[in-house]
């Protein structure tokens, strides 16, 4: 990927206020591009499923762990069937040492807790994307 490329991004967080604020401030940063965002497993699918192939597109998807119609950890295999080199982070609140040590198990790059910052969150997006 060129410098000048953005990275381009999937959030999936089922709580809107949220993933609002979250699309905010990713959009702000320099370097990222949020080309797709869902609330549930289902839209998250449905987003996948359009436009010839988003999944292929994606360099990186942000997803909540906990999604009203089950764990983000679901869409892994999916988007890494679309991207191999696709990063995949997940979100969430309850973060105990089994359970980061589960995800890793389950193909996710990076684990991060919802109480860092928006801007800690789009630093991360950055770093796991290969955009420094």
């Amino acid at each position: 990927m060129s410098p000048n490329t953005p990275l381009k991004v999937m959030l999936v967080e089922d709580n809107a206020a949220f993933r609002q604020a979250l699309v905010f401030v990713l959009k702000s940063e320099q370097g990222l591009e949020v080309i797709a965002q869902a609330g549930s497993l289902a839209e998250a699918r449905e987003a996948l499923g359009d436009g010839g192939g988003l999944g292929g597109r994606l360099d990186v998807a942000l997803i909540d762990l906990l999604l009203p119609d089950g764990e983000g950890t679901e869409l892994v295999g999916e988007l890494r069937r679309a991207n191999p080199s696709i990063k995949v982070i997940v979100l969430s609140a309850d973060l105990w040492p089994w359970r980061i040590e589960e995800l890793s198990k389950a193909g996710v790059d990076a684990v991060l807790d919802k109480v860092q910052s928006s801007r800690q969150i789009a630093r991360e997006v950055r770093r796991e994307g290969g955009g420094g």
